[in-house]
């Protein structure tokens, strides 16, 4: 097809500079001429070029090879704007993210599982890891899912809302802001990813460990895994809100578990030393393959297989 970039001048050169900003390149993806994919532009961070579960898991599990790819941001407004605007056919973002839901974007169903589990649980020095913290955090766990989480984001995301208040909201929804001394004496330094979900979860973390008397820092929007997971390893942060598929295959690249339980029994053997994973929740948030209503419809997309047709 003949890609769209007819945007109207001001919005043009400002999603261009914002792409620019964030590093944008453009790649071909490869081969697979004469396929829906071929035909359409591909988003995404940098990583997924490079990922199992990114370009090369696409094209080994569905036969599935971009015409071109282009670097946007991680899940962010950068992806989110050039779907919208037409300068991406197809683009990675995480499901929890309420731009899906507000654009009526669709979601490609993964039937072979690429992208795996991506539970999300508490990765955290196994110094602070006391009896009082464990058992407030995993009761969090415990209370977390994907809807609630999808919810959360919405008040964050969209309403604007503070994200501490929505954090202690939550608490106080679920039940779970009770004031006690189970974690009384420990000192935390909690970390964040860049992006407003893994925020969010920190302050969770940090709210609820602040009610049973822990002394709580925060290193907020730390930035990638390169960068926070040696603070991890060397003590300079102590708690991360983690995704059980993406930490798995960050510290074991050729790991190939999928399924939530079997994706923590792997993460739990290549952890470093120093470092454990409390209980994992029911709240999942993975990557997805999303494209507009309008190419949904004009390739007859529901699956990623979908894109492999001729």
């Amino acid at each position: 097809m003949k890609h769209k970039f007819l945007i109207a001048g001001a919005t043009a050169a400002a999603l261009a500079l914002t792409l620019s900003a964030c590093g944008s390149s453009s790649s071909t993806s490869g081969s697979g001429g004469g396929t829906i994919a071929s035909k359409l532009i591909m988003g995404g961070p940098p990583e997924f070029k490079t990922r199992v579960d990114g370009l090369p898991g696409l094209a080994k599990n569905y036969g599935v090879s971009f015409g071109k790819y282009t670097v946007t941001d991680t899940g962010g407004p950068v992806t989110v704007n050039a779907l919208k605007n037409g300068q991406v056919d197809a683009a990675d973002l995480f499901t929890t993210d309420p731009s899906i839901a507000a654009n009526g974007f669709v979601i490609l169903t993964d039937p072979k599982a690429n992208f795996a589990a991506q539970n999300i649980l508490p990765i955290i020095n196994k110094a602070k890891a006391t009896a009082g913290v464990t058992s407030t955090l995993n009761a969090l766990s415990a209370k977390l899912d994907t809807a609630g989480l999808g919810a959360l984001m919405v008040k964050v995301v969209t309403d604007k809302q503070d994200t501490d208040a929505v954090a202690k909201g939550w608490l106080s929804d679920q039940g779970l802001a009770t004031t006690g001394t189970a974690a009384s004496g420990v000192k935390l330094t909690i970390g964040s990813a860049n992006f407003p979900e893994n925020a969010l979860l920190a302050q969770i973390y940090g709210e609820a460990l602040k009610d049973q008397g822990a002394t709580i820092k925060y290193k907020l929007n730390i930035g990638s895994r390169e960068k926070y997971v040696p603070a991890l390893k060397d003590g300079t942060v102590d708690l991360m809100p983690e995704y059980n598929g993406s930490i798995l295959q960050y510290l074991d690249p050729h790991a190939s578990a999928t399924a939530p339980d079997a994706v923590l029994a792997a993460l739990q053997k290549v952890l470093p030393s120093n470092l454990i994973v409390l209980n994992q929740s029911s709240a999942a948030d993975s990557d997805a393959i999303v494209v507009t209503k309008a190419t949904a419809a004009k390739y007859h997309l529901t699956s990623i297989a979908d894109l492999a047709k001729k």
